[in-house]
């Protein structure tokens, strides 16, 4: 099967459909994988108001997010795609959109 690059940005869409159609929040998320099977091992949540990151696990974002990093990070990884591990998630209110930066880039802003 071949890399379909519009994969990542469906599935964060529906994410948002299914839990920020409220959310006002506006932040990001930075995460990486040092694992030999390019799972998720950390995730930086920065938000700027102080009550998002509630409003965010009581609508099931972060944990659905969580997964769905996972999912993603391995499916890059399995394709050989550029920086297959990290990336930065930044939500706006009911949007999310990806980015997949280098290794350096993701240490920077962690």
């Amino acid at each position: 099967m071949n890399y379909d690059p519009s994969f990542d940005q469906a599935r964060l869409n529906q994410l948002a459909a299914q839990c920020l159609a409220n959310n006002s929040a506006k932040g990001k998320v930075i995460f990486l994988s040092d694992s030999e099977d390019n799972t998720l091992d950390v995730a930086s949540f920065r938000f700027d108001e102080p009550d998002a990151i509630e409003d965010l696990i009581s609508s099931g974002f972060k944990t659905y997010l969580i997964g769905l990093l996972d999912t993603l990070l391995i499916n890059r990884a399995e394709h050989n795609q550029p920086n297959a591990s990290q990336g930065i998630v930044y939500v706006d209110g009911d949007r999310i959109d990806l980015k997949w930066v280098t290794r350096d880039e993701a240490e920077a802003l962690r």
